[in-house]
């Protein structure tokens, strides 16, 4: 007999070594069908795994068969001598297929059938089933190896298996850590769920992964990434809820797997994907998970699996989910920025709203004539592009007039930049001023960007002019004539639009007959020229201005002051204001801060006071003595008062007349002399306040 002449053991030992020799499962199974083949000289066999899911027997590999035989052959645990064998885990022989009722024909011409269970830790996981042509073709000795060899591939099988596993998930670790990358690398939704199903179809052979997302406008589910579709395939790819697969995952909120997407009666196939498939349809699966932002849905993802052998579903539909609850994230941060732009875009054109009604014409505060004069001035320069130089005294509002030109002009929408010029070191202002480049010096660790660069389109305000090194006087010209900067270190010149408007509290004739201004420059800037008028030239702005300032810090301060008492009110017009527009604002707003009444009275204003008290102090003293002599005509004339008929006709009140006129003319002294501050008035005369306003009244004094 043939068999005699083959060694049982060195069989078992090729097996076992080529067994040994692969990691691929597959390739594993088809081996140990060839070597059993080979080994029992038999013409045909096949080797079966149990699904345990539907109980049956799936043929994975074969020998002497038809293609055909994978999908003809399902037999149910218990059908059949395979299906006999794999549920009593007992394999058997049959050298007489005629004689076995339990013998389902597969192929007409076999004779002999032996089957032998694949047991691994007590568990059959398959069956190997050689057929032969001929009567009595199998041993006890053909079973016995056969047994062995269907044994140990078995376990290796078993170990291949969950190191294909691991793999798997080790290789779904990585993907999933590539795409947690994508979804914090990028702001553009489309580019990361792009990235997303490429990476996935690249990486662990998902096919035709897609996403469709929720629209509530048109309440339809749209596909918005996909791999390897055209344009008009995916203008395709929109569902209405509950509508075919998709539909229903979004509906129910439930992942779904289907087996064989072409014989399922809800695939709908609106995108042509089966055409993909094309080979070989029925295997090719579908895996949908829902997509979720809280408790919403908001989208489906869905990936195909072709030839799904190599595929644990479960793994693969918990990495699906894993992938969804990614993508959800990635929308999360997406609409928080975009929430973000809108809100801050909705805070800029506020801003900017806010700016243009702050410094409009209208919102310039003055009625005097130079005032107006001036803001008629404002208003035909703000659409040139002509250079302005504001002159006037420190505080009378040179930065406001430029503001109001630039968001008055064609150029509002573009950047505004003020730089002071007398605040930063003059060996610093050129690099603040045109940028530098790095290395440029101690301390350029980095290439920046100059004012005028970023105020390109725009407009800069160089406040305090005057103090500008000569040196930089000549750089900011060449700006004005050639329109071109140079940073700090850089050979290379650029190109900028900015308009140049100036302002400076200096004489810049004297500083330039002095050389410390150059004329040039000072022809450039003062194309037109603005002259703010101090606040004692236009005192009949005083009362608009301090109802502005008023209004502004008790909004700020939550107060509730109403105004300014007679006396208070006169005070601030009387006084000159070296300070201008900002002193009396500063003032303004001290006494809004300090005080405790609702009305605004002198003492509020001691700094005012203080500074009348101190010019006043050195010449109060001969006013004084001088009061009671007579040429001041403070006291009654003798030649009126004193003459016997006048003081006749007094009788019964000259006591009254007399001292009555002489306190009237003192109290009239006094109010002059310290300008109708109350509060000092009844000092010097040495009352208190309440007695002074009761003569005042009592007298019929007007002031």
């Amino acid at each position: 007999m043939l068999m005699s002449s083959l060694n049982p053991l060195l069989s078992i030992s090729e097996v076992s070594l080529a067994m040994n020799s692969t990691l691929d499962p597959d390739q594993l199974l088809e081996l140990i069908l060839d070597h059993c083949i080979k080994f029992c000289q038999v013409e045909s066999g096949s080797l079966m795994l149990i699904n345990e899911k539907e109980s049956i027997l799936e043929i994975v590999t074969y020998r002497g068969h038809k293609p055909e035989i994978k999908k003809s052959v399902r037999l149910k645990l218990g059908e059949g001598i395979t299906g006999i064998v794999a549920s009593t885990g007992i394999g058997k022989i049959v050298n007489d297929v005629k004689s076995d009722t339990n013998y389902v024909s597969i192929k007409p011409d076999l004779q002999s059938e032996m089957a032998v269970p694949m047991i691994v830790e007590n568990q059959t996981i398959g069956v190997i089933s050689l057929d032969s042509k001929r009567l009595d073709s199998f041993t006890q000795e053909h079973f016995q190896i056969v047994s062995i060899l269907a044994n140990q591939a078995g376990q290796i099988f078993k170990n291949l298996t969950n190191y294909r596993k691991l793999e798997t998930k080790n290789r779904i670790q990585q993907v999933l850590i590539e795409i947690s990358k994508i979804v914090t690398s990028s702001l553009d939704l489309d580019d990361i769920f792009q990235r997303i199903m490429e990476i996935m179809e690249k990486s662990l052979k998902l096919e035709k992964g897609s996403l469709v997302l929720y629209e509530p406008q048109s309440g339809t589910l749209r596909l918005v990434a996909a791999v390897g579709l055209s344009n008009d395939e995916v203008e395709r790819g929109t569902y209405k809820p509950g509508e075919g697969i998709t539909g229903r995952v979004f509906d129910t909120g439930e992942p779904v797997f289907i087996p064989s997407v072409s014989t399922h009666p809800d695939f709908l196939n609106r995108v042509g994907y089966i055409n993909y498939f094309k080979n070989d349809p029925e295997t090719v699966s579908l895996l949908s998970t829902p997509v979720k932002s809280e408790d919403t849905i908001i989208g489906v993802l869905s990936v195909f699996i072709y030839n799904k052998k190599e595929i644990d579903i479960q793994t693969y539909s918990d990495f699906l989910q894993v992938v969804a609850t990614l993508i959800s994230q990635g929308i999360k941060i997406h609409n928080l920025v975009e929430d973000a732009k809108k809100e801050i875009s909705r805070e800029n054109s506020f801003l900017k709203r806010e700016l243009k009604e702050k410094y409009k014409f209208g919102a310039l505060i003055g009625k005097s004539k130079l005032m107006e004069k001036l803001f008629e001035k404002v208003r035909l320069v703000s659409d040139s592009r002509a250079s302005v130089l504001i002159t006037g005294d420190s505080g009378t509002g040179k930065e406001m007039i430029a503001s109001s030109i630039h968001y008055n002009s064609n150029r509002s929408d573009k950047p505004f930049i003020k730089i002071n010029c007398a605040a930063i070191p003059e060996h610093l202002l050129e690099s603040e001023l045109f940028g530098h480049t790095k290395g440029a010096f101690t301390g350029a660790f980095a290439e920046k960007k100059g004012k005028f660069e970023i105020a390109d389109g725009g407009t800069i305000f160089l406040d305090e002019i005057g103090e500008m090194d000569l040196n930089l006087q000549s750089k900011l010209l060449r700006v004005l004539q050639e329109k071109e900067i140079e940073a700090v270190g850089s050979l290379k010149t650029k190109k900028v639009d900015v308009r140049i408007l100036a302002a400076t509290n200096a004489d810049l004739d004297t500083k330039i007959s002095e050389k410390k201004f150059r004329s040039d420059l000072f022809y450039r800037l003062n194309v037109v020229n603005l002259v703010m008028p101090p606040l004692k030239d236009r005192k009949e702005d005083i009362p608009l201005l301090i109802m502005h300032f008023l209004d502004r810090y008790n909004k700020e301060n939550s107060k509730s002051i109403k105004g300014l008492t007679r006396e208070c009110h006169k005070l601030l017009l009387s006084y000159d204001w070296p300070g201008n527009v900002r002193e009396l604002e500063n003032m303004i707003e001290r006494a809004v801060v300090l005080s405790r009444n609702t009305i605004l009275d002198i003492e509020d204003f001691s700094d005012i006071t203080d500074k009348i008290d101190t010019s006043n102090s050195t010449s109060s003293r001969p006013e004084m003595v001088s009061v009671m002599n007579e040429s001041n005509g403070f006291v009654l004339d003798q030649s009126k008062f004193y003459s016997n008929t006048f003081l006749d006709s007094l009788e019964g009140r000259a006591l009254d007349v007399i001292i009555g006129e002489v306190e009237t003319r003192l109290i009239h002294y006094a109010l002059k002399r310290f300008r109708y501050t109350k509060t000092r008035v009844a000092k010097f005369l040495g009352i208190n306040r309440n007695t002074l306003d009761k003569r005042i009244r009592e007298l019929n004094i007007e002031y």
